[in-house]
């Protein structure tokens, strides 16, 4: 990430209503800028739906109880490991007890994007870490989502 010095009260929200279908498009549009900033051309062939990229970066997290409420108060950082322009998967050192959370991804030039992820699979690691998978549902702009 661009500036470590940031805190996680930058990335406090408010409520997270539900959006339209209009939200698949516009997390794809958001997430492949952000990817093209960070890894600008594929690098092997891939096998799955959506390319995977590798993304070795810090994102911040704040989970979002099951009212839809961001829990700004529990955010943390975790480590990236690949994404794509659907979701993404990362590291964290806990088990994580929420299903919905927001991801706030970073560009090296501090683009950054805050994405509504539902949380779909997790594995424990043999090196004592937590590795997360997860589906991106919708952008969060300044004034809200979508």
């Amino acid at each position: 990430m661009a500036s470590c010095a940031m805190t996680t009260s930058e990335f406090a929200f408010t409520t997270v209503p539900n959006c339209s279908d209009e939200s698949d498009t516009k997390v794809r549009a958001t997430v492949g800028q952000l990817i093209t900033r960070i890894l600008p051309k594929k690098i092997t062939s891939e096998r799955r739906r959506d390319f995977r990229y590798p993304y070795p970066h810090l994102i911040y997290l704040t989970p979002i109880d099951a009212t839809g409420e961001p829990l700004n108060e529990l955010s943390t950082v975790v480590v990236g490991k690949n994404i794509t322009e659907r979701g993404i998967d990362f590291f964290h050192r806990e088990p994580l007890p929420y299903r919905r959370v927001i991801l706030t991804l970073e560009a090296e030039d501090g683009t950054r994007a805050s994405l509504v992820t539902d949380l779909l699979w997790t594995r424990f690691t043999r090196q004592g870490w937590y590795d997360n998978g997860g589906r991106f549902l919708h952008v969060l702009t300044q004034n809200g989502p979508c």
